[in-house]
């Protein structure tokens, strides 16, 4: 799958469009010359990456994978200054800028992406990869106006032999309690902040937040849920059993992937009443304050 500089040069014709910007990587649109199918291109400026097993581990992984819910990964060219990612082009950029945009959210369409996810989720856990670092902004939609997501952004991501994980990673507002605690994890660590993710989803707010780190991680470490008024007032029982299901501090007891795809809400969940505008409200504000506090490592 590894093109050579010169290949890469004659088979991308690289845009000016910006889909997003980090510390070491950009991403841009390209144009497939041989099909004119319109792909992402991300550029990583391998001098800037701290961990550069961690690009390894991506790029290796993602060769690994196939499914309909995770981004597809199409070609890779490395040089010695700069690694291009080729993948399929997410045309409906991030899921929380389009429920944002639309205004109109129920527990329908929460199910809808949460059903999409956990499926990625028991894929990935069945192929022996933990993701350690799911979260809304890793959620990509296929197209505009649509709720077809697909899972992206696996440099964090470990191969799970059933040893247990040591390192601490992740974005501080979706880390398990057991990640904190230090005392090794596994794959059900994603099942929890699937259960964030959710809980997000359905309110616009998040489960737990502290003015510090040290106080965000104390609330995460107690795990004691509350169902935030006026935005819960309207969510089904159901919609907060399984929630209750994934935000579990005792990983022993929480749901797997594979469990919470045969819960009620994911199965049959039909209720279509729209949810509480502060839904969207939230959501915007909420965007903007995980990006502060983005990291690649948790400390406490």
């Amino acid at each position: 799958m590894s093109l050579s500089q010169s290949a890469f040069v004659e088979r991308y014709e690289i845009s000016n469009e910006v889909l997003g910007q980090g510390y070491f990587a950009i991403v841009k649109v390209a144009t497939d010359r041989h099909s004119k199918k319109k792909v992402a291109v991300k550029f990583v400026n391998k001098k800037l990456v701290e961990k550069a097993e961690n690009l390894k581990t991506e790029t290796s992984l993602l060769q690994r994978l196939h499914h309909p819910n995770i981004v597809e990964l199409i070609d890779i060219c490395d040089t010695k200054e700069t690694l291009f990612i080729v993948m399929e082009l997410m045309e409906g950029g991030e899921l929380y800028e389009e429920i944002v945009r639309r205004k109109s959210f129920t527990e329908k369409d929460a199910s809808y992406i949460m059903l999409q996810l956990l499926r990625s989720l028991d894929y990935l856990h069945s192929q022996g990869i933990v993701h350690r670092d799911l979260k809304l902004e890793n959620l990509l939609l296929t197209k505009k106006n649509a709720l077809d997501i697909k899972l992206a952004d696996f440099g964090l991501s470990k191969v799970y032999t059933g040893e247990a994980m040591q390192t601490a990673c992740g974005t501080p507002y979706y880390v398990a309690p057991e990640i904190l605690l230090a005392d090794g994890y596994g794959p059900k660590i994603d099942t929890w902040a699937a259960g964030v993710l959710l809980y997000v989803l359905l309110s616009g707010r998040l489960p737990f937040s502290g003015e510090t780190d040290v106080d965000l991680f104390k609330a995460i470490l107690e795990a004691e849920l509350i169902w935030k008024k006026p935005q819960f007032d309207t969510v089904s029982g159901e919609a907060k059993d399984l929630i209750k299901k994934l935000i579990v501090k005792d990983p022993s007891q929480r749901y797997t992937a594979a469990q919470a795809l045969q819960h009620p809400f994911i199965l049959h969940h039909n209720d279509t009443r729209l949810l509480t505008k502060d839904v969207y409200d939230g959501l915007h504000d909420l965007s903007k304050e995980i990006n502060t506090k983005r990291t690649a490592n948790v400390n406490i």
